[in-house]
């Protein structure tokens, strides 16, 4: 399955929409198997259309994500890595009053410092 701008699929309890040539948004639970697959399978194909279109950034607007298994981080860690690669910058824009979304997305902005940024919704939340 790939991403079509303004066509949102339902990857199992994962709803994605592409809603510009640049910006992905998730919402639902990602927990199965199946579903971390698929979805990295689609992030693969959108990560070489941001790469062979020259984009300069990719975002990933995470704030409706509501949970996300810890073996299905995996999906955003290597995406991190390829954007990294590829030297453009991954945009993730989260909900600060989420725990796991001020801790996890931290961690993937160590991994890679200069091609990731954060941006929460509410930056007097950000402090733990």
């Amino acid at each position: 399955m790939s991403f079509k701008l303004k066509n949102p699929v339902l990857i199992d309890s994962v709803r994605a929409e592409l809603v510009g040539p640049t910006e992905l948004r998730l919402e639902g639970s990602l927990t199965g198997a199946a579903a971390q697959s698929e979805l990295s399978r689609s992030l693969r194909e959108l990560h070489d259309r941001i790469v062979a279109e020259n984009r300069p950034s990719l975002t990933l607007d995470v704030r409706a994500l509501a949970f996300v298994n810890s073996s299905a981080l995996r999906v955003f860690v290597d995406l991190t890595s390829r954007a990294k690669c590829a030297n453009y910058t991954l945009i993730f824009d989260i909900d600060n009053s989420i725990t796991w979304h001020r801790l996890t997305f931290s961690v993937l902005q160590s991994l890679g410092p200069k091609c990731v940024q954060i941006r929460g919704n509410d930056p007097a939340a950000a402090q733990l």
